[in-house]
Formats: C-alpha cells, structure tokens, sequence
C-alpha cells in the first residue's frame, strides 16, 4: 500500500478538510482528494463523510486510524534510526522558542551552525506557549522555565536580566521616572491577555490591573517595537536592549528577577548525532550571544 495514502488520510483527519491537509503535505488539494478515495477503493471503506462544513470520519474511518498513526509512528522511528547511522549531519531539526527568541535572538544564532553542515536544514517554530517535545511539535525548544515531563533533557544556559526600559524620545517628551510612585504616572506598555507581568509585579508588592497598561499586546516583539517608536515604558531583556540606539534603562531603586533561559530535547538526543549536534552548537551559540563581548 503506497504510504502516500495513509498520509493524506491521517492529514485530512487532524485537519478536517483537504485543503488543510494539502498546504501541511505541500501537495495540490486534488491530489489529496484522489489519495482518499484510491485508499478508500482499496480497504472497500467509506473512511470520511462529506460535508458542506468539510470532511468527518465515519465511524470505520475512525476505528482504522489508530492503525494508520501506529504506522506513522514506526515510519517516524525508521527515519531516526537510520540518522543515527549517518556519518554526516543532514535533514531537518525543528527548533521551537517565544516570539522574542525566534524574532531577535535564534537569528544571530545559526550562522556557524549552518556552515559547518550545509546539508542540515533548520525549522523555526515561533510560538509563546511551549512546543509539546513528546508530541514532536519540535525536536529541541527555548524554554524560560525547567521541563516538567521526566522524558526529556534540559540544561540551564543562563539567567536573563530584565528591566525597565524607555527610549529617549519618550523620555525627552515625559521626564524619567526615579520611583515606583513617579512610575505609575508613566505610559506603560505591557500585555493583553497575558498576567505574567501582573502576577510577577504582585509578587513584588506592586499592584497592577490590565487597564494600567496604556498599550496592550501578547506579543513581546510588538511591545519592544512600541517601546522603541517611543510610546511608553516596556520590561526588556538587558541584552536586547542594549543593542538598540537610544533605549534607555530607568531606575526604580529595585530589580526585577531574571529569567532563566533552557534548553531542552527529547530523550533521542542521547542516540542522535544530528540533534546532539543542534542542541550542543545552538546552546554554545545561545551563550557567546547572552554572555560574550559585543564588536
């Protein structure tokens, strides 16, 4: 039975429709409709019902799946074992990190890696909630907090310092804040959804509420560039900061704790030169660019 098959089925049943099915596989949508209906031909199983809302597996189809994701698992398996014979580092590792990490930091962080193995390609996931490893949603992740699960490695690369941070044209405009009380009559920026900095500044014995931020966004990157137009007060990694022109550290006679920054991999890394590879020249590279001499 072709393998082609089963893919496209297990795509269309976590996807819910051909199109969807199509753009993760990178195939034409008809290609995938052709695929369903020569697996169904060959199992004599109607595996979907369709919809006007789009494809729903029949209850055969449903039973049957089980079967197929067994394969791709044993298929996915087979593709790491033989990497494992490899003499040569190639193929694809799938590196998840937050939005800021991807965005401004994983950037400065491939070029040697990349040039010592020109057959090594390198999938970015840019997401603010943690890639599930076990689930292969990534193969190594940036983490700001230890692993919880026993079945993967981590290590601690460095703690990350944080501030408040303001760039010079908001302050030449609004004065510079030198208390926690001149503080809270500042612009501030900060998150929408999120109560990470809320809940961080209660532990403090700050007391902050979603409409004290003027500026509201999930996404740190955004945030930093809203901080950077000059538009308010932002909390900031020390290092991003201090490569931007003209942002400015205010102090509020406190520190703000640090974040630590992991690394993290699944239990093959053990056995995968490939990863081990990945995972060992991306924390070198994580550390020169936290830790080593700007030019």
């Amino acid at each position: 039975m072709n393998w082609n098959l089963i893919r496209s089925y297990l795509m269309v049943a976590e996807h819910g429709s051909t199109l969807a099915a199509a753009k993760h596989l990178e195939v034409t949508q008809s290609t995938i409709s052709r695929h369903l209906s020569e697996l169904e031909r060959q199992l004599s199983v109607q595996l979907f019902d369709r919809r006007k809302t789009g494809l729903v597996l029949t209850d055969k189809g449903r039973e049957l799946l089980s079967f197929a994701e067994q394969m791709d698992s044993v298929a996915d398996n087979l593709q790491v074992q033989a990497s494992h014979y490899s003499s040569s580092v190639s193929g694809t590792v799938r590196v998840s990190g937050s939005e800021v990490l991807a965005v401004d930091v994983l950037p400065h962080c491939l070029s040697n890696l990349l040039d010592d193995n020109p057959d090594l390609q390198v999938e970015l996931v840019a997401s603010n909630e943690a890639s599930n490893l076990l689930t292969r949603e990534a193969d190594i992740a940036l983490r700001m907090f230890p692993p919880q699960q026993q079945d993967l490695i981590s290590r601690h690369l460095v703690d990350l310092p944080l501030s408040f941070y303001a760039h010079e044209r908001y302050l030449k405009k609004y004065g510079v804040p030198n208390s926690a009380e001149a503080f809270s009559n500042h612009r501030f920026i900060g998150f929408d959804i999120n109560t990470l900095f809320i809940d961080g500044a209660k532990k403090m014995g700050m007391k902050l509420k979603r409409e004290d931020f003027q500026i509201r966004t999930d996404s740190i990157s955004v945030q930093n560039q809203c901080a950077v137009a000059g538009l308010g007060l932002v909390v900031m990694q020390k290092k991003l900061a201090t490569k931007i022109p003209g942002m400015k550290k205010i102090d509020l006679g406190f520190e703000l704790p640090p974040l630590p920054l992991y690394i993290v991999a699944q239990q093959e890394l053990r056995a995968s030169r490939k990863l081990r590879v990945v995972y060992d020249g991306l924390a070198e590279a994580l550390l020169e660019f936290y830790t080593g001499n700007d030019a």
